[in-house]
């Protein structure tokens, strides 16, 4: 059986992300599965003169794993017919975190107030005095759009704020209000089907953002069965095959943070010894 796995080029074949295209070919070699690695440069899409999508792929793959955000090949793909895991909806709704937010609305987040919709950069003092005025300093300011913790920032003043949404602008971003009890810290819970497969608290001692690709360190923990029903219902109403829920911990329960559709997760299979690529790809093989 022939697959395609999909990655990002920008990335390139250095990147931390990259170790886990190479295990998930390893994974599937174990399964009779060949794992052919694309980049999304390597997949460009063309429109014939009939306006039918064309791919620059020379075989048909039995599935696509895709470990990328590029919607408009994910959608390409699946208009050709492969079936496409996760799918480009639910790629596109963990991708955005205002969509997140959205779709999980009604389960325990912080308290989040989005950014305007703005055509052209520019200083907004009323929006963030606003802001500043509901949600308790300090303040956590994401990029709608980010990965592996960049684009997150801590905002400790009105003046910070205004200098770092102005920077931001007019790129979507959300402001949330800061759990001090998980600054530095959270859980990461892995997902794959409708099974959770385990879950690693994340900490980091020199920055706020746990994330193990800027420094956090891993340990396998046994979640509470508040931690299990709340990252199984964020994985679910994503409608996501596998999937990292991060949930942050506070003295009101457990919070989700944001939910991953292309995990990296080395570190966690590091922490946990649990193999993680053979589950996917079990998975994918399950629902063909």
């Amino acid at each position: 059986m022939k697959a395609l796995l999909v990655y990002n080029g920008g990335l390139g074949k250095n990147y931390i992300l990259y170790d886990v295209v190479r295990d998930l070919i390893e994974r599937a070699r174990e399964l009779s599965i060949d794992l052919i690695p694309k980049s999304n440069e390597e997949l460009l899409v063309l429109e014939s003169s009939q306006g039918e999508e064309v791919l620059n792929l020379d075989f048909d793959p039995a599935f696509v794993l895709f470990l990328d955000k590029d919607l408009d090949l994910a959608r390409a793909l699946e208009n050709k017919g492969y079936p496409l895991f996760n799918s480009s909806q639910a790629i596109g709704l963990c991708d955005d975190k205002k969509k997140t937010y959205q779709v999980l609305r009604g389960l325990p987040m912080p308290k989040t107030i989005f950014s305007p919709l703005l055509y052209h950069a520019k200083e907004n003092r009323d929006y963030c005095k606003e802001v500043w005025s509901r949600l308790q300093a300090p303040l956590i300011l994401k990029a709608a759009q980010g990965s592996f913790g960049e684009q997150v920032k801590q905002v400790k003043s009105l003046e910070d704020l205004v200098r770092e949404t102005r920077a931001m602008s007019p790129t979507s971003y959300l402001v949330q209000e800061c759990i001090q009890e998980s600054l530095g810290r959270d859980i990461r819970v892995v997902l794959v089907g409708d099974q959770i497969l385990g879950a690693m608290e994340r900490t980091n001692q020199k920055d706020f953002r746990s994330n193990i690709y800027l420094g956090g360190q891993g340990k396998e923990i046994q979640l509470t069965a508040d931690q299990e029903a709340l990252a199984l219902e964020a994985h679910r109403r994503l409608g996501l095959n596998f999937s990292g829920v991060d949930l942050l911990i506070s003295s009101q329960g457990p919070l989700v943070c944001e939910v991953n559709s292309n995990l990296s997760y080395l570190g966690f299979q590091k922490a946990t010894s649990i193999p993680v690529g053979k589950f996917i790809l079990e998975e994918i093989l399950s629902q063909l």
